[in-house]
């Protein structure tokens, strides 16, 4: 019996992996921005940074794993929405759907 209350809508199973993410904001400055992941999708990404990320944002993004035997992960994504911290008005939860994984 499925004890839960909602309808699950994920198609990939989310992994919690908390690691560094290196980003940049594509058609900005080029600058390299760092979050700490959250949990990872074949289709998404949750991470949490200091920058206030807009809906829309196109974000490329290396994923280093603390482990060496895994090189590290590459990605490109969109922003999908971004909440302020409940518990640290300068920290940002960001989740973004994958477009392209190397």
């Amino acid at each position: 019996m499925n004890n839960h209350d909602y309808d699950e809508q994920r198609h990939f199973t989310r992994m919690a992996i908390k690691t560094q993410v290196t980003y940049t904001i594509k058609n900005t400055d080029g600058i390299s921005h760092q979050g700490i992941s959250g949990d990872l999708s074949a289709s998404g990404l949750y991470m949490i940074t200091d920058i206030a990320l807009n809906k829309g944002d196109e974000i490329s993004l290396v994923m280093n794993p603390s482990d060496d035997r895994f090189p590290p992960f590459v990605a490109e994504g969109i922003v999908l929405r971004t909440t302020v911290s409940e518990h640290n008005p300068d920290k940002f939860h960001v989740s973004m759907e994958l477009t392209k994984t190397s």
